[in-house]
């Protein structure tokens, strides 16, 4: 080996191995982009894992007890009761609504369906079942069908898809068509929004009339900020809604501040005071 050789590598063959002389600048280039690369996978990894179990939650609605709960009606400071969107609340006695087009109370498997539209006596119509996209145009066809005759539409519903119920509501109210919700009945969610298109709004006795929170009603991946956007943008148009149906749109502020999973139940002197309701039905009270 020549001089020009040993100044090159370092070190004279007399000279022990120095134990890192294996190691080159790009053998440690390579290590770093290695790890670099291993941990940005693993990071990407957990990312899409939470993204993946946020999108496929249940939705509220897709757990729920499918059987009627017993419930005690709302009072002054004691609204808030468990959400029900695949079946209905139930007062102790009480055999269901009595609903037009139907020859006895519909049955609470009802509230898991898709909403139905039924023809009754002397100009009425019912609405059992959930809304849906794609039930608004349904309710089009259906209106169609009875050329004008539909005076008065009653309700049976757990709620569902807000734009459907919005559209629903306006057409309802350029119709001129009354709604009602019957004794009994149940009217969640986004049903009072539907509700709220009548020309003239009737609430039965011991009727459950409630709102909650917005929420999506597709499973997709997204982001926080996103979700909120949306859920902003819906609520003003319901509040917007609300105004240009003469109701107060106060009302809705109870739904913004409920969870999901959870409703606000108004008592009827509430959906007097808040022009929800055109007349509600006296409620019985136990006497002492």
């Amino acid at each position: 080996m020549t001089n020009d050789e040993t100044a090159t590598n370092g070190y004279s063959p007399d000279e022990p191995a120095k134990p890192w002389a294996w190691l080159t600048e790009q053998l440690i280039l390579t290590s770093v982009f290695r790890l670099l690369l291993v941990t940005s996978v693993t990071f990407l990894a957990f990312d899409f894992r939470t993204i993946y179990e946020e999108a496929n939650a249940p939705l509220p609605g897709e757990t729920e007890r499918e059987e009627p709960l017993t419930m005690d009606p709302p009072k002054p400071r004691d609204h808030i009761r468990p959400y029900l969107p695949r079946t209905m609340p139930r007062r102790r006695s009480s055999k269901g609504p009595s609903m037009p087009g139907y020859a006895k109370p519909p049955p609470h498997e009802a509230m898991a369906e898709k909403m139905t539209f039924k023809r009754g006596p002397k100009g009425t119509a019912s609405a059992v079942g959930r809304i849906e996209p794609g039930t608004a145009s349904r309710f089009v066809d259906f209106l169609d069908g009875q050329q004008g005759e539909v005076k008065s539409l009653h309700l049976h519903s757990p709620g569902g898809s807000v734009s459907d119920a919005l559209t629903i509501a306006k057409l309802v109210r350029k119709k001129g068509i009354a709604t009602n919700v019957p004794n009994d009945a149940y009217c969640a969610s986004s049903c009072p929004i539907m509700f709220s298109g009548g020309k003239e709004r009737i609430v039965g006795r011991n009727a459950w009339v409630g709102v909650h929170q917005i929420f999506p009603s597709k499973k997709s991946p997204g982001n926080v900020a996103d979700g909120m956007a949306q859920g902003q943008e819906i609520t003003a148009q319901v509040q917007q809604h609300l105004t240009e149906m003469g109701i107060d749109p106060r009302a809705w502020l109870h739904a913004m501040k409920t969870p999901s999973d959870q409703l606000y139940i108004f008592t009827p002197k509430e959906l007097k005071d808040y022009k929800l309701a055109t007349k509600v039905a006296n409620t019985k009270t136990s006497k002492k």
